[in-house]
């Protein structure tokens, strides 16, 4: 396969939530950083399917990775679910996605990762900081288990140090990681530069089945710098459109011209991610 592109993380949202006053009075988490956000005018036509592959088809990206939002709203959860389910079936050479299940009922979210159609979902997404959770908690671990026995994989976000402090910064997801070596793990933001520490013996150790997902549009240099720590648990992801550029031309500019060898450029690009996920070359 030459010359293709793999965008593994997308943001896509169900049409009754483009509305800007959608939830207005509540608390919702999602709707105040998404919603309320000044920039909402610009991405709130850029979040459905339709839009998502327009924006590929003009940046050359063949596949990609459908991610939704976790509303703690569980009916509004469910919908997201199912329009991820309806845009992977509308493209299904084209997409796949990650399920976002209900972490403050383990029961239920477990029975319902056990009944997900792997034709669609190729795993399970964990956005901690919405979910009223620490990715490192003990009673996370049915849902990391059901995750395990699937063969799927667990996103994980992940925050920069200047995001939060008591969040899930690097050292949660380090210590998430440590405690469940053979999961197989996606870690967007550069998993707030943890990937850097594979400088570290122990800690490279810890890290070798973690992928982290380039989706630092603001500071693209910190790809460079990951690279030369470790160039094959990089992979190419845009959080489009919410990332700081609302663009995929942006980040995928910077890996394009980047001074960086050719084939590191395409390991991050394509090459790691084709050996990860079912994508085929006909679309």
């Amino acid at each position: 396969m030459k010359d293709i592109i793999i965008d593994t993380e997308l943001r896509v949202l169900q049409p009754e939530a483009y509305d800007p006053g959608f939830l207005k009075g509540t608390n919702e988490p999602v709707r105040k950083v998404l919603h309320e956000h000044p920039d909402f005018h610009i991405v709130q036509n850029q979040m459905n399917i339709e839009a998502t592959v327009e924006s590929m088809e003009r940046n050359n990206i063949k596949y990609g990775l459908l991610h939704g939002m976790p509303w703690q709203d569980k009916e509004i959860l469910n919908a997201t679910n199912v329009y991820m389910q309806e845009c992977v079936k509308l493209y299904p050479k084209r997409f796949r996605a990650f399920y976002l299940p209900d972490p403050t009922n383990i029961k239920q979210a477990v029975k319902e990762i056990e009944n997900l159609d792997e034709s669609i979902f190729v795993g399970v997404e964990l956005i901690p900081k919405w979910q009223k959770i620490h990715i490192d908690d003990p009673e996370l671990h049915p849902i990391f288990e059901i995750v395990r026995e699937r063969n799927f994989y667990l996103q994980a976000y992940t925050a920069h140090l200047h995001h939060t402090l008591s969040g899930d910064t690097a050292h949660r997801t380090l210590r998430f990681l440590q405690n469940n070596l053979d999961l197989k793990v996606l870690i967007p933001h550069l998993g707030g530069l943890l990937c850097i520490y594979g400088l570290l013996p122990e800690i490279r150790d810890t890290i070798k089945n973690a992928y982290f997902i380039t989706s630092v549009t603001s500071t693209m240099q910190m790809v460079k710098f990951a690279a030369e720590v470790n160039e094959d648990n990089l992979i190419f992801g845009s959080d489009f459109p919410l990332n700081h550029c609302h663009d995929q031309e942006t980040p995928l500019k910077y890996l394009q011209t980047v001074d960086m060898e050719s084939e590191v450029k395409h390991k991050i690009l394509w090459k790691t991610a084709q050996k990860l996920f079912p994508f085929t070359q006909e679309i």
